[in-house]
């Protein structure tokens, strides 16, 4: 083996699945260290990205949730503290909560449901807004047809009827 083919960086792909939890205009984010987001996670062997972001969600926070739809996919890449470089896909999804009190994993700082506006503002990554936004939009898209709304009513990003 050449020096060339050792002295490279490893690396490693990761799938995971999460979802943008949305319940009477709130959404559910999660704190670890000074990072909010969303809850996600690996996919297990075998498991489809939409049961990967039930199951992430319920073991992170403790909140039981139905999908709504897909929100797309993000890609990112990042650098482990031994130097291997990372690449992540994350399938998203909109959901809403069915049950559950919030009882979050003891790696997070804590779980809990926040106004969209507050949200928009608190989370750490760019494309976690950009995530929300779309969020939002599709949320209220799809409740105002259920509910027999039109469009004049409601607002722009960060609002959400409950």
């Amino acid at each position: 083996m050449s020096a060339d083919a050792t002295s490279r960086p490893r690396r490693i792909f990761h799938h995971s699945a999460g979802a943008v939890v949305i319940d009477d205009g709130e959404c559910l984010l999660i704190r670890r260290g000074s990072e909010w987001a969303f809850p996600k996670g690996h996919l297990e062997r075998e498991e489809s990205p939409e049961q990967a972001a039930r199951r992430e969600v319920q073991e992170e926070t403790g909140i039981e949730i139905a999908l709504e739809g897909a929100l797309g996919p993000t890609r990112y890449e990042f650098k482990s503290h031994n130097g291997t470089r990372n690449r992540k896909l994350v399938d998203w999804f909109l959901a809403r909560r069915v049950r559950g009190e919030i009882i979050h994993e003891p790696i997070f700082a804590e779980a809990r449901f926040i106004a969209v506006h507050e949200a928009l503002r608190l989370l750490t990554h760019e494309a976690d807004r950009a995530l929300l936004e779309r969020a939002i939009e599709r949320y209220s898209t799809t409740h105002k047809a259920a509910d027999g709304t039109d469009e004049g009513d409601g607002g722009g990003p960060g609002q959400v009827g409950g």
